[in-house]
Parts: structure tokens; sequence; C-alpha cells
């Protein structure tokens, strides 16, 4: 099943999606049909400026979109396994996370049936963010992203506070008179929790991406988190990818604004702590899962990376943050 999106409204995909499908628009929202798959799109359009989809969903068949024509300074901002719901993915990886990506970088998508879609995606225009922000914020990373003259990718692991605003838009009961002002609200404010990710970053230089090199880095990506256990060189990444070792660091640090390792390490944590909470491992469980041998090691590595020692967050979970 292909969608091809040529409209500038920001609910065009929403109306070719119920079309293609047989279902309806009401109050925004397309549910889909039995026959299709299981799920519903949700989309909030408060002008050309700002939008939001809210997709929860799974299909039967294979589905493509391409879009079209559409305004070349909007920046999509798509924070992915991030809904909680029963048919919603878990695991090692399907962590939450974000991707921030600019013009160029949006025209194609494919997503293979029976996959779960289970994410909410903002489009901003890039001045119009910019006036949010206010001119006295000079951060090098940032600035680079308002201009939006070149296509980029940026990533970023999701954590709490931004998962607390996820969950008020998800289970917040809002008078549909308010929708709009609730929803724009939360909108700009998911926005704001990624930039305070991202100033966090020093890069003082970006460089432009290709669609290939980018393929080839989430390849890359997949071959870092096969075993958690143990991560594979940065030689032997480079040789799996045709990238110089020097390419495949800047462009990994990049994307994800970590070294391979660090990330490595980071995906580690939020794993131990999915297993901690969901599947109630103990902490010494969780951490020769992980491959360490010194469970003191992995106590600290935890607590760098987390905020609190392993033991106490399988207590309180979240709470403790």
């Amino acid at each position: 099943m292909e969608i091809e999106i040529k409209s500038k409204d920001g609910l065009g995909m929403l109306a070719a999606f119920a079309e293609k499908i047989g279902s309806t628009i009401e109050n925004g929202r397309v549910e889909v049909p039995e026959e299709f798959g299981t799920g519903f799109i949700q989309g909030y359009s408060f002008d050309e400026r700002l939008r939001m989809m809210i997709l929860n969903y799974q299909l039967h068949q294979d589905f493509a979109i391409s879009r079209r024509n559409q305004p070349t300074n909007m920046l999509i901002f798509n924070f992915q396994h991030i809904i909680n719901s029963p048919k919603s993915q878990t695991g090692a990886k399907f962590q939450p996370s974000v991707q921030i990506t600019t013009q160029g970088l949006n025209v194609q998508l494919f997503i293979p049936k029976n996959s779960i879609q289970n994410s909410i995606s903002l489009s901003i225009d890039a001045s119009y963010l910019r006036e949010l922000i206010g001119a006295r914020i000079n951060h090098p990373l940032v600035n680079t992203i308002l201009e939006n003259k070149h296509p980029l990718l940026f990533e970023e692991f999701v954590f709490v506070p931004l998962l607390k605003v996820v969950d008020d838009i998800m289970t917040s009961n809002v008078p549909i008179l308010l929708h709009d002002f609730y929803y724009k609200l939360k909108t700009q404010e998911l926005i704001c929790h990624l930039l305070i990710s991202l100033v966090s970053r020093d890069e003082k230089k970006v460089h432009g991406l290709n669609i290939a090199d980018i393929k080839m880095l989430y390849q890359v990506k997949e071959r870092l988190l096969d075993n958690l256990e143990e991560a594979p060189s940065v030689a032997e990444l480079s040789k799996f990818s045709g990238m110089s070792e020097t390419k495949l660091k800047r462009i990994f640090n990049q994307v994800f604004g970590k070294s391979i390792f660090q990330y490595f390490q980071n995906f580690r944590m939020q794993e131990a702590a999915r297993l901690l909470t969901e599947e109630r491992l103990s902490v010494s469980e969780v951490g020769y899962q992980l491959g360490f041998s010194n469970l003191g090691h992995f106590t600290k590595v935890f607590e760098e990376v987390i905020g609190v020692k392993p033991k106490r967050y399988s207590k309180f979970g979240n709470k403790v943050l």
C-alpha cells in the first residue's frame, strides 16, 4: 500500500491515509479497520507552521509514504517507540528515541507489514521555531538546525521529563474545544525538552549528510547493538560500513551526539533500566546479562547514565528521577 502526499495541508497524510484504508476522519482521528490492522492516527494542524501526528497502529501489509511539494523550511521531530500501549514493542531494539531531520531527508518512508508504529511526529517551520526560542540563544548546533539549509539528522535518547509530556498527551481528558490550545502547548514543550538535550552537545561545526551514509550509519548502529554484552571494535564497524574510521566516528558522533562506545554504554543502561522495571530482574542478573563481570562497575556506569544506583531504580523506577 502506497500513499503519496502532495498537499501542504498538515492533515494531508491523515486524509490520504483514511481514503486508502476506507476509513473516515472524526475529530482529527482515523481508526484502522480490522481488515487492514489495528490502532489509529491522530492529527493536529495548529497552523501551517506547527503540526503534530500521533501514530499508534499496526498494518497487515507494507506501507509506503511519499511526500511531494512539501514546505522546504519544515523541521521534523519524530519521537519513536514512545507510546505505552498493550501492543507496543519492548526490548533493547525499541528504546524510546527522537530524530530531528531537516530539509531533504523526509521525502520517503517505508514501513514493513506488521511493524508497530507508536510514535509522535512533529513538524515545525524553522523560522517559527526561531521566533519561539528568541534571538538570545546563540548555540552553533541549534543555529545550524534553524538555518535549515543542509540535509541533517540528529538522534537523542528520550528521558523521563519528555516521557511525562508524552503521557500527558496520551492520557489527558481535554475538552475538544480546548484541543488545539492544549496540544499546541504540549507540542512546544516536547520540542523544548529536546532542545535542552541538544544544547548539551559541543559540536562547533556540522556536515551535510546524504541518504546512503545515513542508511549505512543505521546499519552500523544495528550491528553495534546486536550484542549488548560486548561492543564490536571501531575497526570492525569501519570495515562493515566501508567508511574510514575517521569518517565513521565523525558522522556517528554528529548524528547521535556521542562516541560509538558512549552510545553503546548509554543504550546498555537504558536496557538495564528496562530489565529492572519491566522484567523485574535483580541487579546482579541484569549486570551479568549485559556482560558485566564486576557488579561494582555496572553500578557505577548505571548511575552515571541513569542518575541513580540500579538497586534504587529497581524499587522506584522513574519516580526517583
